[in-house]
């Protein structure tokens, strides 16, 4: 039996029509939108790692520095074993200090006397105590009037320059000497002042038989 022409005209835009529908519809669209966010997604992951790579790179170069390499000089920091021997070295200094500072052994009869005042008939004296300060001795008590043997005096004074720590000289000129120290003048050539220290020898009556200069370090 034969189709008439218009309902096969009108089955075939049915057709074309309902094709056209099904190439749109969402259930097709969705796997073609998901293949196309998944590549959107893949390419955006593939920016953000290259962009992390430049980014440590950058941080790479710009925490560089010559100083964290190691470095193949030798220190200059002194060493646990310098330190150590510049510590014994510091302890070691009082206790050469107090062996240089020992006080000299006295000859029996003798006693060192400060000078504080001197005439031609006695001079004034304290007894002296011995220091590790430059002048060596310290006066200290009470001021004694010391007066002169009158059998004679042995009077010296320390001559440096002639390297002669006992030379003599008349006692007046070893009052000469003392009153010039005491006056902070320059005494006369070669004498020099030590402190005014003075190791005397006393008779039995407490006067002075001998009188010299102490000379100290």
């Amino acid at each position: 039996m034969a189709v008439p022409r218009n309902l096969l005209a009108a089955a075939l835009l049915a057709c074309g029509t309902a094709a056209v529908l099904s190439g749109c519809t969402p259930a097709d669209s969705g796997p073609a939108v998901a293949a196309a966010s998944a590549a959107a997604v893949a390419d955006e992951g593939a920016d953000d790692f290259l962009d992390d790579e430049d980014f440590l790179a950058e941080e790479d170069e710009e925490g560089y520095s010559p100083a964290a390499e190691p470095s193949s000089e030798p220190s200059s920091e002194p060493s646990s074993e310098s330190s150590a021997d510049s510590a014994a070295s510091t302890a070691a200094g009082p206790a050469r200090a107090a062996a240089d500072c020992t006080a000299p052994a006295q000859s029996p009869g003798h006693e060192v006397l400060v000078v504080v005042a001197a005439g031609p008939a006695e001079l004034t004296a304290q007894p002296a105590r011995y220091t590790c300060d430059p002048a060596r001795y310290a006066p200290t008590g009470t001021p004694v009037h010391y007066g002169f043997a009158a059998a004679g005096v042995t009077a010296t004074l320390v001559d440096r320059p002639h390297d002669d720590p006992a030379r003599s000289v008349p006692l007046e000129d070893l009052i000469t000497h003392l009153n010039d120290c005491l006056a902070e003048r320059d005494p006369a050539d070669p004498w020099g002042c030590h402190g005014n220290a003075y190791d005397v020898v006393l008779d039995s009556h407490g006067r002075i038989v001998r009188i010299g200069e102490v000379t100290v370090p």
